[in-house]
């Protein structure tokens, strides 16, 4: 597999969401998890990028409270 070293504006809009995506994967596979594509490697950091970077990992972004009260207000 090839060094993950760019990360596309396609996969993510946002870097630090994508490095917090990739680091609590990272995680689960520190604690035994399975990986969910083969790599070269079993370091753990890496294959979660690679994961998140090919969409293997789901996740969703919470809405900010504050953000679902304007949605309200604009859609009455």
């Amino acid at each position: 597999m090839d060094k993950v070293t760019n990360i596309s504006q396609d996969n993510f809009d946002n870097r630090f969401l994508f490095v917090i995506v990739a680091a609590k994967r990272a995680l689960q596979l520190q604690k035994g998890a399975r990986p969910r594509i083969e790599t070269g490697t079993r370091k753990p950091t890496i294959v979660a990028m690679a994961e998140v970077l090919n969409d293997k990992v789901e996740f969703e972004v919470p809405v900010k409270h504050e953000e679902t009260k304007k949605s309200k207000k604009k859609s009455k």
